[in-house]
């Protein structure tokens, strides 16, 4: 990284910061663009450089984890391993250190969303990119035809929307993971009965 983009990170990280400590203060919806850019000693019109939105401040890291659920899946020869590997990622993030950086921005964001309501529709949109992003992952990896790759996709998001839907201590993740993992495999239980009654 030259100079120049060095500079620029570092600039970007100082509106996060500075924006996080408004938000904190004043609340996510009291804070202007303006006020901002004020604190971090450049125009509105520069930050608009760094970021299109105050939304994308507060989710500048959204696609924290979805660096390692690809990893996950590119680990992967067969699409009957993706669930059960899944699973055992899912269970083990709490106490894998590799992706603790990932999960606790996760975590916070999620914590500040729950605090302004406002952002539900743009936490939407970050589960949709995720979806869109593991789908595309799993067709890279020839893992499976488009749309089961699009099943699996909303599924695994589907997983993770529950678990970070509010603040789980770390002791009783496992528990939980366990839970909606069981509960996933009744409900197809119970759509192949259905099917089996057509």
């Amino acid at each position: 990284m030259g100079l120049r983009e060095r500079k620029k990170a570092l600039k970007r990280q100082e509106i996060v910061t500075v924006a996080t400590t408004l938000f904190e203060q004043k609340g996510f919806d009291k804070v202007t663009v303006a006020e901002i850019a004020r604190q971090a000693g450049i125009a509105p019109k520069t930050l608009f450089t760094y970021f299109k939105s105050k939304d994308d401040i507060m989710f500048h890291n959204e696609t924290a984890l979805l660096g390692a659920i690809r990893h996950l899946i590119q680990q992967q020869t067969s699409i009957a391993n993706l669930w059960p590997a899944f699973h055992q990622f899912t269970e083990a993030l709490p106490t894998d250190e590799s992706v603790q950086g990932p999960l606790q921005a996760t975590r916070q964001l999620m914590i500040n969303v729950s605090r302004n309501p406002e952002l539900s529709a743009r936490r939407l949109q970050m589960w949709a990119t995720y979806e869109t992003e593991i789908q595309a992952a799993l067709l890279e990896q020839r893992l499976t035809d488009s749309l089961t790759a699009q099943v699996l996709a909303h599924q695994m998001i589907l997983v993770l929307q529950i678990m970070f839907a509010e603040a789980i201590p770390d002791e009783l993740w496992q528990a939980r993971v366990t839970r909606i993992f069981n509960a996933t495999s009744q409900v197809a239980s119970l759509t192949n009965e259905v099917d089996m009654t057509l």
